[in-house]
């Protein structure tokens, strides 16, 4: 009998001893990763100080090819590649390439290995500016430009929501400005048949520009963040924030609400880290204010969560990035800051909680409190914002 009790009684004792080393060495684990921060690792190759360009990720070259901006008088045709790894931008050189542009719609082809051009603004000798409304491919593996001659194509537009459905083989675009009206309007791109083709739904986002989209692999679904959707006189904008779910299949959009969310703003970077379940979301231009935060979309809880750390790059918007799964780091480049156009190029490390225990913050928000340089920025906004009017 008293046998029988030592046993029963020592198995409270051994689960406890367990759980006491399994937290320990959570705990352990945590305390060993590295605290999520951002890094600058500028080099002294790099494009040139510039907004409004166009970046995407090839999953197979490991690499970013960024494409055309604004140098603060004219668009840019230049096309860059940059190696996360090794921390080097390259310039590539090919003997034909699309027309000098800003705020196009550039995406990477995995199945085709590719990446697709989609329209854009062009800024002519007159000082007006065209919507452009054409498609090419760039081939990374040997750095040529081809222009595609689709029978059909969306209206010539820029600022428009873009990414690529790597399940159904398609380029989604949503939205855009046409130089006149904000657009509502949805379409998708097949490479392998050289169509564009209209995607209409009973339900959609509002009419915008300048919002983001990202496409979640593992899910199987779209997300659309933000954007803007009014630009009038004096500095007069409208920006949203509200978040959106597209499922392909079932041609389905649904509003997602969340408790806290990122501010209304356009102009934002946002990418998705497949290794912590997150959509990242960072800089952006809200309500006469240049942003710096850093926000986290729980891809399991469908909720949104602060992750600005103590210290973040410059605030700015229009700039561009992207997520590297292998060096798992969210790349940030250029964009219009306070003090003028950049070129400086940052890597954020997330290193925290993966999957639904993402959504519990890190550290308190670091509040913006830049506003020394303002009238610079205006000022450069107006003339980055011109093409609205």
């Amino acid at each position: 009998m008293s046998g029988t009790v030592r046993r029963v009684t020592s198995v409270p004792i051994i689960l406890s001893i367990l759980c006491g080393l399994l937290m320990g060495a959570t705990l352990s684990s945590r305390a060993s990763d590295p605290p999520p921060a951002w890094t600058m690792v500028t080099s002294s190759i790099s494009p040139p100080p510039m907004a409004g360009a166009m970046m995407a990720y090839s999953s197979r070259a490991e690499r970013f090819v960024l494409f055309g901006g604004w140098d603060g008088v004219e668009g840019l045709n230049g096309t860059w590649v940059y190696d996360p790894r090794n921390v080097t931008w390259t310039a590539v050189h090919p003997l034909t390439r699309p027309t000098s542009r800003g705020d196009g719609m550039l995406v990477y082809d995995s199945v085709a290995d590719v990446f697709v051009l989609f329209g854009g603004w062009h800024k002519e000798a007159n000082d007006t500016y065209t919507r452009l409304a054409d498609t090419w491919v760039f081939s990374l593996a040997n750095h040529t430009w081809m222009a595609q001659h689709p029978v059909r194509s969306p209206s010539a537009r820029s600022d428009a929501q873009v990414a690529y459905d790597s399940h159904a083989d398609v380029v989604l675009v949503f939205g855009g400005f046409d130089g006149t009206s904000y657009l509502q309007d949805i379409w998708y791109y097949s490479l392998r048949n050289d169509n564009w083709s209209p995607r209409p739904s009973a339900t959609t986002p509002s009419p915008r520009a300048d919002g983001r989209m990202v496409y979640v692999d593992s899910q199987d679904r779209f997300l659309v963040f933000g954007g803007n959707d009014f630009s009038g006189p004096n500095y007069t904008f409208h920006h949203l924030s509200d978040t959106w779910s597209y499922d392909w299949k079932a041609n389905d959009w649904t509003p997602l609400a969340s408790a806290v969310g990122p501010s209304a703003r356009d102009y934002p970077v946002f990418s998705v880290d497949p290794n912590a379940g997150l959509a990242l979301l960072t800089s952006g231009f809200g309500e006469r204010i240049i942003l710096d935060d850093l926000w986290g979309f729980n891809l399991a809880s469908d909720t949104w969560v602060n992750l600005t750390p103590e210290v973040s790059p410059p605030a700015r918007f229009a700039a561009v990035g992207g997520f590297d799964p292998v060096k798992d780091v969210l790349v940030l480049f250029s964009g219009l800051a306070n003090t003028g156009l950049l070129a400086d190029t940052w890597h954020y490390a997330y290193g925290g909680p993966v999957g639904a225990s993402a959504a519990l913050p890190l550290g308190l928000a670091m509040a913006s409190a830049v506003v020394l340089g303002v009238v610079v920025a205006i000022a450069l906004w107006s003339s980055f914002k011109r093409r609205r009017s």
